[in-house]
């Protein structure tokens, strides 16, 4: 097969597949035997035990408030197993069991959309057996639906249902006014509408006009049928067939309505197919189909938005600062952010902390935002480093303030910057003892601030270029006087490395050139004055290029860059702060004892 054949039919990028070549894992690009291709995935799948294609199913237990759920739906997989049931077998009986029990009417639509009914009479027997508890609050049917999903298929379509007190907070925070149009266009098993239409009948709102104004997309007809369960148990008098929710694909199907509230969770980094890629390129444009899901979402959000609308999303807290997702909060930052609230890490099977963003379609010229329920100017966004929203509390501020208006310099001019080396295959390349022809190489973790510590080394690698996956000029990896830094790290950790080693991707390079005194630039770059600028503007883990050449180096006079670099040479390698040191830079600045108290305690 042609390699364009192969980039459609496997879903992977042309970078891939060269890489694949660069390993001589593949020999030509213009014949590719399929084979070779199934063989190399089945390998990355096997050994890095790849989310997407995981059939491992866990129950969400941070999804529902009642924790007796967790033990019913324990035992309804247990009995899944042992009979060997289809998902949608598991799901007609449940739903069945529970609109019996509201004695309610069973829609035609359940059989259309799961088939037809279990047959195996043991199963039937059993699962008569099991009292389900349900009730409003808690999305039993939903919680049901993911813990009988694999891990992979959530993973690769961004379903991560809301868990309810988040759910809360977004309805809590919104004034549903009697005439309002509302939809969640990612509605799952429709755990934002219900939340919506209990607090409109708080209000008094009579339950046919919530109804013919209440609204849920989802591109999962299974999660779509159960969004109108759970609509249909909340009132008697609540007709199967008027509940406006719809299965359909949001971002590529026509939406004729105008909406007043857009609420919910959008997926976050969905995988689309190679097709699915260039449908919304034609449909949009390039920029728009290389965004994460959410982001597109968002947009497709503002555009069914009535002028003054409202929408409320739970993201991921990386919308807030990574470089990445610098068009949408530019895209944001022309309408009014009215809210923005970090609440941590609230789902069971995303390690990624989130956050939720109230925004209303209106400009956002001289708008106060309101962020962890400290009041802040929209505009201040508009001057952080890739309009990342995020804020400094008042001593912060002040202390970068004085950074920034010191006479100073950035690490951009005659620097070179390399990665350490990506071997492709630590295991096979990296040894824990010497062997003929390795030398040693230094991972982030043997970097401690200021100086190498050498004794800290006992990793070993054969130096042999052509067989890793990446290799940055060896210039740059033998050069006397160099940079290390980990590349991963929430404190920075800068060191000066003398012996000319090589560095695994984990500690990443820094080559400056005579101009500059490589022993003064490690004590600021090491300084907790650079710690508080990277924690307060960029927050993560990852220390990027782009971010050291951000950093201000104040051009302290002559006589005091001398005193610091001279003070480092004779320094220890260690994990703290030279207090020696430190205390020169937080006088050069004019810092106050107050500000330095605060350094010392955040650091």
């Amino acid at each position: 097969m042609k390699a364009k054949d192969i980039l459609k039919k496997y879903n992977i990028s042309e970078a891939t597949l060269r890489n694949w070549k660069k390993l001589k894992y593949i020999d030509n690009l213009d014949d590719i035997e399929p084979l070779i291709i199934d063989n190399i995935i089945k390998n990355k799948v096997s050994n890095r035990r790849n989310k997407r294609n995981s059939l491992v199913s866990i129950i969400p237990v941070s999804y529902i408030e009642d924790k007796r759920i967790v033990h019913i739906i324990t035992a309804i997989l247990e009995l899944k197993e042992r009979y060997d049931v289809s998902v949608n077998e598991v799901l007609h009986e449940a739903i069945i069991k529970i609109i019996k029990n509201h004695h309610l009417n069973i829609p035609s639509d359940i059989d259309v959309i799961l088939g037809y009914r279990c047959v195996n009479k043991e199963f039937i027997r059993e699962f008569d057996k099991i009292k389900i508890e349900y009730s409003e609050d808690n999305d039993f049917l939903g919680c049901l639906y993911m813990s009988l999903l694999s891990i992979g298929k959530k993973d690769t379509n961004g379903i991560f249902y809301t868990p309810f007190k988040v759910v809360n907070k977004i309805i809590e925070s919104t004034n549903f006014k009697g005439k309002n149009k509302i939809i969640d266009p990612s509605c799952g098993s429709g755990n934002f509408l219900i939340q919506a239409f209990k607090k409109m009948k708080t209000e008094k709102i009579p339950t046919s006009y919530i109804i013919e104004h209440l609204y849920g997309f989802d591109i999962d007809a299974i999660a779509t049928l159960l969004a109108k369960i759970n609509l249909y148990l909340l009132d008697r008098n609540i007709t199967f067939d008027d509940i406006n929710v719809y299965n359909c694909d949001f971002l590529n199907d026509d939406v004729d309505y105008k909406f007043d509230v857009v609420i919910g969770n959008p997926p976050w980094g969905k995988k689309y197919t190679t097709e699915e890629k260039l449908i919304l390129k034609e449909k949009y444009d390039l920029s728009f189909a290389k965004m994460d899901s959410f982001a597109q979402f968002i947009i497709k959000a503002f555009d069914i938005l009535n002028n003054k609308g409202m929408l409320c999303f739970v993201l991921p807290s990386s919308i807030l600062n990574i470089a990445a997702h610098e068009d949408i909060r530019k895209f944001l930052l022309k309408n009014k952010i009215e809210y923005i609230k970090k609440i941590g890490r609230e789902f069971e099977e995303i390690v990624t902390d989130v956050v939720i963003i109230k925004v209303i379609k209106s400009s956002g010229k001289n708008n106060i935002c309101l962020y962890d329920n400290k009041k802040v100017r929209q505009e201040d966004f508009s001057t952080n480093p890739y309009r990342n929203f995020l804020i400094s509390n008042n001593t912060s501020s002040e202390i970068i303030k004085k950074i920034k208006n010191y006479p100073s310099f950035h690490l951009i001019d005659n620097v070179n910057y390399a990665l350490g080396i990506v071997t492709g295959n630590n295991k096979k390349y990296i040894f824990n003892e010497p062997k003929d022809g390795t030398e040693p190489i230094i991972l982030g973790k043997d970097i401690n601030k200021y100086m190498m510590d050498y004794s800290k080394i006992t990793k070993f690698i054969k130096y042999e270029k052509e067989k890793f996956q990446q290799v940055a000029c060896e210039d740059f990896y033998r050069a006397k006087n160099k940079i290390i830094y980990k590349f991963i790290g929430k404190k920075l950790c800068f060191a000066i490395e003398s012996k000319s080693m090589l560095t695994i991707n984990s500690a990443n390079v820094i080559c400056l050139g005579d101009e500059y005194d490589i022993y003064y630039i490690v004590a600021i770059l090491n300084s907790r004055i650079t710690q508080l600028y990277f924690e307060d503007l960029y927050d993560t883990y990852k220390v990027l290029k782009n971010h050291i050449q951000a950093f201000y180096i104040p051009d302290f006079d002559l006589r005091t860059k001398k005193k610091i670099a001279n003070l480092i040479k004779s320094v220890k390698p260690q994990k703290d702060y030279f207090e020696d040191v430190e205390s020169i830079i937080y006088n050069s600045l004019g810092l106050t004892k107050e500000e330095i108290i605060y350094l010392k305690k955040r650091f």
